[in-house]
């Protein structure tokens, strides 16, 4: 019976020196391998007020994408059904209505800012809103859905 261990040192030595022959008039050195560096997690620029109703503005409409919709959303596909019940009642909103996102803070991987709601006649609403960094995004919370649809007397 041959023994397998012998063989497999037998080759692994010759293999040592057939690989250090070949280096010879190199002067070549074999390190271990190091370790890739460590590098930060992916952050996203601190978008503007402007881009932050922009986002919004495409989680709510309804003729965009699911896909695009739902990247916009911290809960993604599941908060979409939030988003479409906010859509439809700015839909039926006077065609006066405005809304911007305005002051925006940024906390660490958290935006707080608030949804300023204009329409003629009626006075200025102010919404609490946020949105947080996921994966190198800016998603709208699941609690600023939810805090704007329960202001709109919507369940969420």
């Amino acid at each position: 019976m041959i023994d397998t261990r012998n063989t497999l040192a037998a080759r692994i030595a010759t293999a040592a020196l057939a690989l250090t022959a070949t280096f010879a008039g190199a002067a070549a050195t074999i390190a271990p391998a190091t370790a890739a560096p460590i590098t930060a997690p992916l952050r996203a620029e601190t978008p503007s007020a402007g881009e932050l109703t922009a986002k919004l503005g495409v989680a709510i409409n309804t003729s965009a994408s699911r896909a695009a919709r739902a990247a916009e959303l911290e809960a993604g596909e599941a908060g979409l059904g939030t988003m479409d019940a906010i859509a439809g009642l700015l839909a039926a909103a006077p065609p006066s209505l405005r809304y911007n996102v305005v002051n925006p803070s940024v906390s660490g991987d958290r935006i707080d800012a608030t949804l300023r709601v204009t329409t003629e006649g009626y006075p200025d609403f102010n919404y609490a809103v946020s949105w947080r960094q996921l994966d190198g995004t800016w998603k709208f919370t699941r609690e600023a859905q939810c805090n704007l649809a329960s202001a709109l007397s919507l369940p969420c």
